[in-house]
C-alpha cells in the first residue's frame, strides 16, 4: 500500500542545533507551522517554548525564507 501526500504549501526541513530535524510549513499570511514527520500527522504546538525552533524561524526569515 502507498501513501500519497500532497502539502498546500512548501514543506521545509530544517535541522536544529542539537541534531534534531523538524518540518515546517511557510503560509504568507499565517507563518510557520511545525511538524515532528514529512506528512504533517505530529504537529508540534508549543513550538514557540522550544528555543531551537525560535532560532530556526528567526534564521529562515533572516536568509528571505529560503532554507
Amino acid at each position: 500500500m502507498n501513501i500519497i501526500h500532497i502539502a498546500r504549501y512548501r514543506m521545509y526541513r530544517l535541522r536544529l542545533n542539537d541534531g534534531r530535524y523538524i518540518f515546517m510549513t511557510w503560509h504568507p499570511y499565517c507563518g510557520p507551522m511545525f511538524f515532528r514527520d514529512k506528512y504533517e500527522s505530529r504537529w508540534i504546538e508549543d513550538w514557540y517554548e522550544d528555543k531551537q525552533i525560535c532560532d530556526a524561524v528567526e534564521w529562515f526569515v533572516n536568509r528571505g525564507k529560503k532554507a
